[in-house]
């Protein structure tokens, strides 16, 4: 399978992980995703959207970019705000809202990483499990 590619430009604005949420269950199933990855990778797209949308330093009118790769082996979805960068940080154990995105991300994608090419790089990879998403869980235990 040669890679497939998606490209979204989103406003920045708060319809956009909800936007960008829809565009991945789309692809999910466009693609027979596993549920399991289905989920995954909705979830993860939500949460680095929302951190395009509330965090960098950048003019509000400017997009957020969502792109999405698939190969035979690897669902790649990268994030690109205009803003300034930044450099993760441990989650605090203290702290009790909000500072779960990146960390989530760092637990479930296989290899994640930011960088500042072109703004502000947010990118994750998923291993790709090519079951159907649309099977139920039971289905897909067989």
């Amino acid at each position: 399978m040669s890679p497939e590619t998606l490209r979204l430009e989103l406003k920045r604005n708060r319809q956009a992980p909800a936007v960008a949420r829809a565009a991945a269950s789309g692809r999910c199933e466009g693609l027979g995703l596993s549920m399991s990855v289905c989920e995954t990778l909705i979830l993860l797209v939500s949460e680095v959207v929302s951190n395009a949308v509330i965090h960098p330093n950048a003019p509000p009118d400017t997009p957020i970019v969502l792109t999405t790769s698939i190969t035979d082996d690897t669902v790649r979805v990268t994030v690109t705000d205009t803003g300034d960068g930044f450099v993760p940080q441990p989650r605090k154990p203290d702290v009790t809202q909000g500072g779960y995105g990146l960390h989530i991300v760092g637990k479930t994608a296989r290899r994640w990483g930011v960088d500042r090419l072109g703004g502000t790089r947010v990118w994750f990879e998923l291993p790709r499990n090519t079951r159907p998403c649309h099977q139920s869980r039971q289905e897909s235990r067989r």
